[in-house]
């Protein structure tokens, strides 16, 4: 078995749709309800959203994907926030393959993108409690920097940050 990371295409959205609302699922199960968790993954991963960032993307924001025996196995968004700031806004593994080094090669590869295109500091963010995220952001690096509300759920969001 092979693995490699690409740019996201549009073949790929329904995809990238069922990767990422399923692992915010499993993010938030033990951390807020299920029915409320299922409107933020309605607004966030729907197809024809995913479609327009897949379309739109450019050389600092974008859609990234790990591919493995020709399926995509998971899904990294992400871009800049500020001219020294990359900021990733969703990485997401298939279940079957947690733990293969997916997430951490699509880690990798927006971080490249992230220094090219200047930045000095990444960002991320994951639910107060889900400790599987944040775990696997700490061996990376990062650190927690701010707890806020989340937008739309009644949980905090811890903002970690590292240098890069």
């Amino acid at each position: 078995m092979r693995m490699f990371v690409r740019t996201a295409r549009a073949a790929d959205v329904s995809d990238i749709a069922h990767i990422c609302a399923e692992g915010w699922r499993d993010a938030a199960a033990n951390i807020v309800a299920p029915t409320e968790v299922g409107s933020v993954v309605d607004a966030r991963f729907s197809e024809s959203r995913l479609h327009r960032e897949v379309r739109k993307a450019d050389d600092i924001h974008g859609w990234v994907v790990a591919v493995e025996d020709g399926e995509v196995v998971a899904a990294g968004g992400g871009g800049m926030t500020d001219k020294r700031r990359g900021e990733v806004f969703s990485l997401h593994t298939h279940p079957d393959v947690r733990g293969s080094g997916a997430g951490t090669a699509l880690l990798r590869t927006m971080t490249a993108k992230h220094v090219v295109s200047g930045a000095r500091e990444q960002w991320a963010s994951c639910l107060d409690g889900d400790e599987d995220t944040l775990s696997f952001y700490r061996a990376r690096g990062f650190d927690v920097a701010d707890s806020q509300p989340h937008d739309d759920l009644p949980a905090a969001t811890l903002k970690l940050v590292r240098r890069i």
